[in-house]
């Protein structure tokens, strides 16, 4: 049976993840704050475990970071629910779970015969979620999309860049991270309203809606005004103060509107005759004169370092913003004061720093307490302690390649 002691106010539930990319997310906030989340593995491996970055650029099962990174606290066992004696097996893991999670196109459950009418017969209590990439329903619903095209539909792509030129990407993986961080804000409602009800309930998460919702006040200001929104220039007459500068060792950014931010900037400056003129106090006329304002930050900020102009910018009440790698995100003074990052050791890659718990709840705290599984690592440990097979099951369903 499981030795490692789970703490945190889901510790008392169980959550089988039988979801792709959409879910990962999900999944770790749910198993960080507690829940014995059971990641349910195809025999060759959940996709994840081959997506970059590797261990020593090696590609590996067991040494993607990213896998490592979305997995921590949660068990591994490898099912194949495509066959029937895998199903078998789900409906009888099913019985004792709280929460299932998928990300399989809208009807494939229930042609496998695992759908949620079939599993709320099996277990009335059960919180089903599923997350896709258009929901359930409407004429998308069978439609696949990717993390940008969700960015891209939800309309946060096409605020990004410049008027008149392609759109800027972001980083990371913003429409997956939202779907699911709103889908495990589903199920945490869906089991608080069962300790009243008893009663389980379907949940239908849509990367798209979720995108969409996260837009700022875009599509709220287009819903209100019928105006189409437009980007902001950076360039040319448009521009002011929010691009970042050139520092000592990088850059930071610096966001001026009220006047009263511009005349403390000006005199943190020490007052340079070419811009402190009353005139340059006006956003419309600092905006006609970019150059002569962007040359003297320019020449300011490059004899500072981008910690310096933080620091100094905070006594003087002035948004200043240091723009972090991730190497100095991890060792920044304020994330070490905090122990964000946990010191873990994996049986495979070794020594490494695993993100903390987000949020933190002060009364009932969740924690890192053991690296992402390796494949299948706890087969025996629910196949036989858990549901009572034998070893002679798990050989015959290896065999089969079902496990």
């Amino acid at each position: 049976m499981e030795t490692v002691t789970r703490t945190g106010p889901l510790s008392g539930y169980r959550v089988l993840d039988i979801a792709g990319p959409l879910g990962l997310h999900c999944t770790k906030l749910l198993a960080d704050m507690g829940a014995d989340v059971i990641k349910i593995e195809p025999p060759s491996g959940d996709e994840s475990r081959r997506t970059p970055p590797f261990k020593d650029d090696t590609p590996h099962p067991e040494k993607s970071l990213y896998f490592l990174h979305f997995n921590t606290n949660k068990r591994s066992i490898t099912l194949d629910v495509e066959k029937p004696d895998g199903r078998a097996v789900f409906l009888e893991l099913v019985r004792k779970a709280d929460v299932v999670l998928e990300t399989a196109r809208p009807g494939r459950m229930d042609e496998l015969g695992i759908g949620y009418p079939t599993l709320r017969a099996q277990n009335s209590g059960l919180v089903y979620t599923a997350i896709t990439p258009f929901g359930q329903t409407g004429p998308w619903r069978d439609y696949k999309a990717n993390d940008m095209a969700g960015i891209a539909l939800g309309n946060l792509l096409y605020l990004a860049g410049e008027p008149g030129e392609p759109p800027l990407q972001p980083p990371g993986e913003i429409a997956y991270g939202m779907a699911s961080t709103y889908g495990a804000f589903g199920i945490a409602v869906a089991l608080y309203h069962r300790l009243d009800s008893g009663k389980g309930q379907y949940i239908d998460v849509s990367m798209h809606e979720c995108a969409g919702h996260i837009a700022g006040y875009f599509i709220p200001n287009y819903g209100y005004t019928g105006e189409k929104p437009a980007r902001a220039s950076r360039k040319g007459e448009e521009t002011d103060l929010y691009d970042p500068y050139a520092t000592k060792n990088g850059y930071a950014r610096i966001f001026i509107i009220p006047v009263e931010l511009w005349r403390r900037l000006v005199d943190w400056m020490g007052c340079p005759p070419e811009i402190s003129g009353p005139e340059f106090e006006k956003m419309s006329y600092r905006r006609k004169h970019p150059d002569i304002v962007t040359k003297c930050i320019a020449e300011f900020c490059a004899k500072r370092t981008k910690e310096e102009l933080y620091d100094e910018g905070q006594k003087r009440r002035i948004a200043v913003t240091p723009i972090n790698t991730a190497g100095e995100f991890i060792e920044m003074e304020q994330t070490k004061a905090r122990g964000l990052f946990v010191d873990m050791e994996h049986p495979v890659i070794g020594k490494y720093k695993q993100f903390g718990v987000v949020p933190r709840l002060m009364e009932t705290p969740g924690s890192i307490y053991r690296p992402a599984p390796l494949l299948g690592e706890h087969n025996k440990e629910i196949y036989v302690d858990e549901l009572g097979m034998n070893n002679d099951d798990l050989v015959a369903l290896r065999a089969e390649g079902v496990i």
